[in-house]
């Protein structure tokens, strides 16, 4: 049994397919998912990241680089490895 909340705010809806995809990680879906609750103009940090869940580092960093392979985040690698870099998440994975 599933019981569901009356959305009246505070909600997101979601395309079934990431949540739903047997080659994802939970983590991988947990964290689109958390990506996709966030606003448009949200930019992703990982080091902001790793404060958001008591997961740890090694564990966001697994559950984001297999974001990025399934080709729902892309990674803009900038001259500056640490400042420089701009993620981009979509809820379709990208070719």
């Amino acid at each position: 049994m599933i019981v569901k909340a009356k959305h009246t705010t505070e909600f997101f809806q979601m395309n079934n397919a990431p949540v739903q995809a047997p080659d994802l990680s939970w983590a991988a879906k947990g964290l689109l998912c958390y990506f996709m609750s966030l606003p448009d103009t949200w930019e992703v940090h990982l080091r902001d990241l790793f404060t958001r869940s008591p997961d740890g580092r090694r564990a966001t960093e697994s559950a984001m680089k297999e974001l990025i392979k399934a080709g729902y985040v892309i990674k803009e690698q900038g001259k500056n490895k640490r400042r420089n870099t701009k993620y981009t998440v979509y809820e379709i994975p990208q070719q």
